[in-house]
């Protein structure tokens, strides 16, 4: 549409000075003609450059929406700041020389909740859509020093429940914090049924707030917007999704705490580049080169550690953020999420299929550490951890508990 009126523009011009050029007096040394083609020449290549920063790529939001993640300090509040620039070897530049006002406080809903030890009571939360959602707003109540976190979608119930089991069996002392993201009414009460402890909390959290792309599965932009929020309520979280489920115990999970520690953000590394699952066009968001990531290995959003630090916070949940609620970023004109083809020759080539939030958070990761995947993950290979369940067999191993025909062993929840 910018290149029509352009092109518009640039046609009128012409025909205007023709205009000039016929109806100028006869024999009359035309003085005026010089500076008219100066003059387009001058429009044009104003034109020309005024098309060429429109068409830049900016990871710019609303600023609501960094309120509303709790980005409440005046080093993020401005409105349409730029992302920065990142330069290989030099990392980003900071932000003390940027002027930048703070935001308004959200206003408090008239209800509050209840709020003890960084968590929200858990009665009266679980919804529906036909129910009234909890305001989405910043929490400001005593912070946790650990969280387990998930999040759980309609139909997904069986899963999170198996995984608190598992976790309060492995973890019994740690909490785990339940993100309900558009839990049906019955699988509500499910859930409720085993998540009404003192060391398991669920959290209705309203995306409504958000762009309608948040709510998509496919890019799952409501990850970075749940640890953003769970990191508002607990000094650091384990992020896992609920189809996890652990083998080790306390000590494992203390030996992961203690290694977060020195980067504040700690995965799990694949054997695939980012290259590989990254939409091209999402770098040109970043202002990168997708070059730089054909030997980085992506991590995986199954299991993440995050510290709540200002480093964190800044670096990577700011411009993770800015890009999963900026759709032309996290969504790019042409990204697909399957089709997949990892034989094509070299094997950094982008496969076809893109990583959306996955592809993003490994882009700030990358750049934040300099392409060092040591820094911040640990390689997959070997991991004896934890392991995934699929939802058909979580369902399955419910519904055998429920008709009391339940083989113990068909669930390792109870095994090394």
């Amino acid at each position: 549409m910018r290149t029509k009126h352009f092109i518009l523009i640039l046609c009128c011009v012409i025909i205007t000075t023709i205009f000039f050029i016929i109806l100028g007096p006869a024999g009359e040394p035309n003085d005026s003609l010089k500076s008219i083609v100066s003059h387009t020449h001058q429009q044009f290549n104003k034109l020309q450059e005024n098309l060429r920063v429109t068409e830049q790529k900016k990871l710019e939001i609303d600023a609501k929406y960094l309120n509303l993640l709790g980005f409440t300090d005046s080093i993020y509040a401005k409105e349409f700041q730029a992302y920065n620039r990142y330069e290989i070897g030099n990392g980003f530049k900071s932000d003390a020389d940027i002027e930048i006002s703070h935001l308004p406080l959200i206003e408090q809903p008239a209800q509050k909740q209840q709020k003890t030890d960084g968590y929200s009571s858990n009665s009266n939360t679980l919804q529906h859509s036909s129910k009234t959602r909890l305001a989405t707003t910043p929490y400001n109540g005593t912070k946790a020093n650990f969280t387990i976190v998930t999040y759980v979608q309609d139909g997904q119930a069986p899963s999170v429940i198996l995984l608190a089991q598992n976790i309060a069996s492995k973890f019994p002392d740690e909490h785990l914090l339940v993100y309900d993201i558009g839990l049906s009414e019955d699988d509500s009460r499910s859930l409720t049924a085993y998540c009404n402890i003192t060391r398991c909390s669920v959290i209705s959290y309203d995306l409504s707030v958000f762009p309608s792309h948040a709510f998509d599965r496919r890019m799952h932009a409501y990850r970075p917007i749940v640890i953003k929020d769970a990191l508002t309520r607990s000094k650091s979280i384990l992020f896992v999704e609920n189809y996890i489920r652990f083998r080790g115990g306390n000590h494992d999970l203390q030996k992961l705490r203690n290694k977060v520690l020195s980067t504040g953000v700690l995965g799990w590394n694949t054997s695939t580049a980012v290259s590989t699952r990254t939409h091209p066009k999402m770098f040109e968001y970043f202002q990168t080169d997708a070059d730089d990531f054909i030997f980085l290995r992506m991590v995986d959003l199954d299991v993440v550690l995050f510290m709540d630090t200002p480093f964190v916070e800044k670096n990577i949940m700011l411009p993770w953020l800015k890009c999963a609620l900026t759709v032309e970023c996290i969504d790019p004109i042409g990204a697909q999420w399957n089709g997949c083809k990892y034989n094509k020759k070299p094997l950094y080539r982008y496969s076809g299929c893109h990583a959306y939030d996955v592809s993003a958070f490994n882009i700030v990761l990358g750049l934040t550490w300099h392409l060092d995947v040591s820094q911040y993950s640990m390689p997959s290979e070997g991991n004896n951890i934890f392991y995934k369940e699929t939802l058909e067999k979580a369902t399955r191993i419910l519904e055998n508990r429920r008709l009391n025909n339940s083989d113990t062993s068909e669930h390792p929840v109870t095994e090394d």
